[in-house]
């Protein structure tokens, strides 16, 4: 990707044209381009070379669904397993949350547009509130393409995406790119700061406080009566160890300054099990439906990002429940 090989075999070439297209040695060429046909990502009939399907979607620079974020995201995770000897003895590198998410931002959003978050905001869509809300709320929406895609299926929502500053910039990015007119963004911390009021839908999904119990509380306060979260994170059951080895130790090479991890992915101090969540959350709302990840999730990578067993919890605000 990096050198342009698919980008340039959208049209069948020979390995001398495509040498001379890029500026290459064409023996070594001809026999990576050998090897990407056994992988199944380039074709050959008599000796010229195209992209096969799957390349010419996912490997082009100039496709809507390509993933050189995800692949440069995956190469940045190897240099940190370079330095798993450092790390054992000196402990996790340190990074602020903040920084985290802003290095994250493009890869998590091609990621979700290869099929989750076009899942997700299906079942989201299908909701009787869904088509009568008028304002929504992506909290900690990073991307914002949740919001954009909720903007362009109805009509009357206006969407807010809250979030860090310096995550915001690349919201605006994708607010421009797909000419979301309906989609502002909010700058804030949601633990400390106030995130509004009079949202007809909450959408909270993959984020450190996913399963912190001070939000629900702070959720119920910003929402209309019979308004609706949606919550859409991994949980562990109660006694549950990991869910993936591999993950975990991947997991535990990053720490972020002021927030602190528990040992398995996607777990922090504070977090709540599923039944415990689901059981404070009844005392705000209606829980209304609970979505397994096999109704919405892509294809796993085995790297940080991956949907694993996650859950959309869909509950409804109702007048004075807590009381």
């Amino acid at each position: 990707m990096k050198m342009g090989i698919f980008d340039s075999l959208h049209v069948q070439k020979t390995v001398d044209e495509l040498c001379k297209n890029l500026n290459v040695d064409p023996n070594l060429m001809r026999s990576i381009c050998d090897v990407l046909v056994d992988l199944g990502l380039l074709m050959e009939q008599n000796g010229f070379y195209k992209n096969t399907e799957v390349s010419d979607i996912y490997l082009r620079a100039d496709t809507p669904l390509h993933q050189q974020y995800v692949l440069n995201d995956l190469r940045s995770y190897f240099k940190l397993w370079e330095k798993l000897d450092e790390i054992l003895k000196s402990g996790p590198i340190m990074v602020s949350e903040e920084r985290f998410f802003e290095d994250h931002i493009k890869s998590l959003a091609s990621r979700a547009l290869c099929g989750e978050l076009q899942r997700t905001v299906r079942i989201v869509a299908q909701l009787p509130e869904f088509k009568k809300a008028r304002r929504l709320l992506d909290l900690g929406g990073g991307h914002g393409l949740y919001a954009i895609a909720f903007t362009k299926l109805n009509p009357k929502l206006e969407a807010y995406v809250f979030d860090f500053p310096e995550v915001l910039r690349h919201t605006k990015y994708y607010i421009k790119k797909f000419n979301a007119e309906r989609v502002k963004v909010i700058p804030g911390n949601f633990f400390k700061d106030d995130i509004g009021k009079g949202y007809d839908i909450v959408f909270f999904a993959y984020n450190p406080g996913g399963k912190n119990p001070n939000l629900i509380p702070k959720t119920y306060s910003s929402l209309k009566d019979g308004g609706v979260f949606i919550n859409k994170h991994v949980f562990y059951r109660k006694g549950e160890g990991s869910k993936d080895p591999l993950l975990d130790v991947e997991w535990s090479l990053v720490a972020w300054k002021g927030v602190k991890k528990r040992r398995h992915i996607y777990s922090f101090e504070g977090d709540l099990t599923f039944e415990e969540y689901v059981k404070l959350l009844e005392k705000y709302f209606s829980v209304i439906k609970i979505v397994d990840a096999s109704y919405f999730a892509s294809y796993p990578l085995s790297q940080l990002g991956d949907t694993l067993d996650s859950k959309i919890i869909i509950a409804k605000n109702v007048y004075n429940k807590r009381l």
